[in-house]
């Protein structure tokens, strides 16, 4: 995390002003005293600036990239080489550049959902009409016209590193449940089911053929509020949205977004879970129509795939993150939701026995 003075430094040394001036089309230039760190971490440094345009101020975001060994190189490249192509669904772009072994991104500043209202189920009929847009704009053939932007750095979810990575998750988590039996706190909680788990991971690490014969698209991957911007949450209809934080986008099944945005915010709100079944079904339904005016409808019933891109993502990593989290001793609140989801949905669809 470098100090306000030590970014302006570096700004002057490196010309910044005047790139971000040439790309804005307008002499613009950086407010020292409005710099502020929003956020840093191994893999990346966020700070918000003011630049002044004229007698106006307005903000934007300046994000550091450390070394791509923590993993930045999808979200570097979405930025870059796929921004063409995913423009619409991301905040604008003015100036990238590589300094060293980081990587600069100045950006549009845009203000995410958490915090910008109380957010209520009817909320997801303003969201879903553009995730729905994203995976039509990049579905199947759509995606494979722009094989050269993608090739050799996009995550592909049926590739063979893919399913060798789900392979080894899968295998730690198995390890985790026998660490889990053995445990005071948990095992009373795992016992139940030890036993199918242990039968229905032998079958994987891809549990349903439906799911992956169900269409692919780009996906997100991480659609919880804070990666959810918009300018205007005032009006009753679809909102103007982008996404934020990339680093979990693949070319995958749809659906999976729809579990992240849908179904895991459920099994943290325990105040919505009376009206669980209504919300998701509702879900589904909006999601189903939208991608239907893009001329894409899914074969197996719509409601059935969302349960199993619930399930397939769960046993391949969510039940890894909660254990996980409760042996570090940092939580893992919705163990208990992901194994009655697994046992009902499961035995629902055939897979838990």
């Amino acid at each position: 995390m470098y100090t306000p003075q030590e970014l302006i430094s570096m700004f002057h040394k490196h010309g910044i002003e005047e790139k971000l001036s040439t790309s804005l089309g307008s002499k613009v230039t950086i407010q020292a005293s409005s710099i502020q760190n929003l956020k840093s971490t191994k893999r990346s440094s966020i700070y918000q600036l003011q630049l002044q345009k004229h007698t106006d101020t307005f903000p934007i975001i300046f994000k550091i990239y450390h070394s791509t060994k923590y993993k930045n190189e999808v979200e570097i490249n979405v930025y870059s080489q796929a921004y063409p192509f995913l423009k619409e669904f991301l905040p604008e772009i003015y100036l990238m550049e590589k300094q060293g072994s980081d990587t600069w991104v100045f950006m549009e500043f845009v203000r995410q959902i958490r915090g910008q209202l109380t957010f209520t189920p009817k909320h997801f009929d303003y969201i879903i009409p553009t995730l729905a847009k994203l995976h039509a704009h990049t579905h199947e053939e759509n995606f494979k016209k722009e094989k050269k932007t993608f090739q050799h750095w996009f995550p592909i979810y049926n590739s063979v590193k893919m399913k060798n990575d789900r392979e080894k998750f899968i295998s730690n988590t198995m390890t985790f449940l026998d660490d889990a039996k053995k445990d005071k706190q948990l095992k009373d909680i795992i016992k139940p089911h030890y036993k199918p788990l242990k039968n229905l991971y032998s079958n994987g690490p891809d549990f349903f053929p439906e799911l992956l014969n169900s269409g692919y698209s780009i996906t997100h991957g991480d659609l919880h509020m804070q990666n959810i911007c918009s300018k205007d949450v005032s009006k009753n209809e679809p909102w103007a949205i982008q996404f934020i934080d990339w680093e979990s986008a693949k070319f995958a099944p749809t659906w999976f977004d729809m579990i992240v945005l849908v179904e895991i915010l459920l099994g943290f709100r325990k105040d919505w879970q009376s009206n669980a079944e209504e919300i998701r079904t509702h879900a589904v339904d909006v999601y189903t129509n939208e991608m239907k005016k893009y001329g894409i409808e899914f074969k197996t019933k719509p409601i059935h795939l969302y349960k199993m891109a619930y399930l397939q993502r769960t046993l391949e990593k969510g039940l890894h993150t909660q254990l996980r989290r409760i042996f570090d001793n940092r939580g893992g609140e919705l163990l208990p939701y992901h194994l009655e989801k697994i046992s009902t949905w499961g035995s629902e669809l055939g897979i838990y026995k």
